[in-house]
């Protein structure tokens, strides 16, 4: 590790005395854990004639954010580098003002205040400065501050696809959202209650209170009682976040053509975690219960419901905790230890 450190330093020097604009970012050579970030300076990203580079003001923290860091499951490796990170800057939610712009680019200009995700898997977002697409930034709303603009891209447009798009919450319908708590779940709450569901969320009793002020009808705590699979009560929807319940427990407090989506690609093991999702994929073919899986990509429609959204207050970030840059590290760990309970927002340049 001395020795990366060493060659790292000598790279700068380097980058210096070649006239090279450097910045300060997150990066990690190898991967594992919180230790192998690193506050390094490298050189500022130029982008290409259709894209934009952002000043970034704040950047959010996500379970997939883990999963680049880590390296897990290792299937993903196969797009992200087998020996070691192909793209070592860490984080893509961000937001922003727009430095400067390509020469092909209409749709934003030098000093639009916009939020979004960086260009890439994990390619920008933990930096003073990160290139993006085009369609990939929207306006940032003058009401929203930097910090909760910046955590909402990844994690609310997979709630909003998970609720509106595949579960297809109805008005009056019961929802069951387990991981009601977690980067992801506290926007579905949200959105399975503005598109009229009747909201029951599961979480730990410390998370209760929040899930219940972001509207849930009721809040179970999975640590109290039985298991919400033996309570003998059946949802039309359940969004299942959480991802450590087998899908024919969850089948069986689904209503007869009820909706069961599993968010993501958590609950397996750390080669090819998708047996829920294979299972799905199978067993959805002899039933009238729908059994939805989903990987998310957030898209410049669905950004854009977000800022709808958020500008007429109807959707709360949820920022609970916020890091200096320096202390990305921090942030990560507490994150993954699961001390926090809303989001966690990285404070870049304010």
């Amino acid at each position: 590790r001395g020795g990366r450190r060493r060659k790292h330093s000598r790279e700068r020097k380097g980058e210096r005395k070649a006239g090279k604009k450097m910045m300060k970012a997150i990066v990690h050579d190898v991967y594992g854990e919180a230790e192998v970030l690193q506050l390094r300076e490298i050189p500022t990203p130029s982008p290409s004639e259709t894209e934009v580079l952002v000043k970034v003001k704040a950047a959010g923290l996500h379970k997939g954010n883990w999963h680049m860091m880590s390296g897990i499951p290792y299937i993903m490796r196969l797009g992200t580098g087998l020996s070691g990170p192909s793209e070592k800057v860490m984080g893509n939610d961000i937001s922003g003002v727009v430095h400067s712009v390509g020469s092909k680019v209409t749709k934003h200009k030098v000093g639009d205040e916009v939020f979004g995700v960086s260009k890439g898997l994990a390619n920008g977002g933990w930096a003073e400065y990160a290139v993006c697409k085009c369609e990939d930034l929207v306006p940032k709303p003058r009401s929203v501050s930097w910090q909760d603009a910046a955590v909402v891209p990844t994690s609310a447009v997979t709630a909003l696809e998970a609720v509106r798009d595949y579960g297809k919450v109805k008005h009056g319908q019961s929802v069951l959202i387990l991981g009601a708590s977690g980067g992801v779940g506290v926007y579905a709450v949200q959105f399975a209650k503005t598109f009229g569901g009747v909201v029951t969320g599961v979480c730990s009793a410390a998370k209760a209170g929040m899930v219940r002020s972001l509207g849930a009808d009721k809040v179970i705590d999975y640590a109290a009682g039985p298991d919400v699979t033996a309570l003998g009560v059946k949802y039309g929807v359940i969004l299942d976040i959480a991802g450590d319940r087998t899908v024919q427990s969850l089948r069986g407090i689904l209503t007869d053509e009820g909706t069961l989506v599993i968010v993501g690609g958590e609950g397996g093991n750390k080669v090819l975690p998708m047996g829920r999702q294979l299972y799905c994929a199978i067993v959805a073919n002899f039933t009238k219960q729908g059994l939805k899986t989903f990987m998310s990509t957030p898209t410049e429609p669905l950004l854009e419901f977000i800022r709808g959204e958020m500008e007429g207050g109807r959707l709360k970030a949820g920022v609970e905790r916020e890091f200096d840059l320096k202390d990305a590290r921090k942030a990560m760990e507490e994150h993954t230890a699961g001390k926090i309970k809303g989001k966690v927002a990285i404070r870049v340049a304010m």
